[in-house]
């Protein structure tokens, strides 16, 4: 088995983020006491929210078949799947928690971001095949 076809090349990505998020979701809230500041910008949070769910969609992405990669269906399926993990994380914190809490906002910034990365990776992957499929040899 080579490298370029080897499970965890293709699939690890995914399985570092799905381990990753809960980690960083559940913490206590001490923590990150020392982001806890005033934020660089307003809404600093929610786009932090949306780049990690971003970077999840990013490895579930890279987990599908270039075939799946170019059919839209897949990309939808892609950003339920990461919104619906965002919601959980969400739903965690508040019920497995002490210190941390549901905030229907950053379920929004989780949705926001995998639809946005998602709808992006979609289109370089359409563009990508239409050209591979135009290109003819000299």
């Amino acid at each position: 088995m080579t490298a370029r076809h080897h499970p965890f090349r293709r699939y690890g990505p995914a399985a570092v983020m799905l381990t990753l998020i809960p980690a960083l979701s559940l913490l206590p809230a001490r923590f990150f006491r020392h982001i806890a500041g005033a934020p660089a910008f307003p809404g600093m949070d929610k786009l932090i929210h949306s780049v990690m769910y971003a970077a999840l969609t990013v490895a579930l992405f890279h987990a599908l078949s270039s075939s799946a990669r170019v059919r839209f269906t897949w990309v939808i399926r892609l950003v339920l799947a990461a919104s619906l993990y965002g919601l959980a994380m969400e739903l965690c914190q508040k019920l497995l928690t002490r210190s941390r809490s549901f905030d229907p906002l950053d379920a929004l910034s989780n949705a926001v971001g995998a639809f946005l990365c998602a709808l992006t990776l979609y289109a370089l992957a359409r563009f990508r095949s239409e050209k591979d499929a135009t290109f003819t040899p000299v």
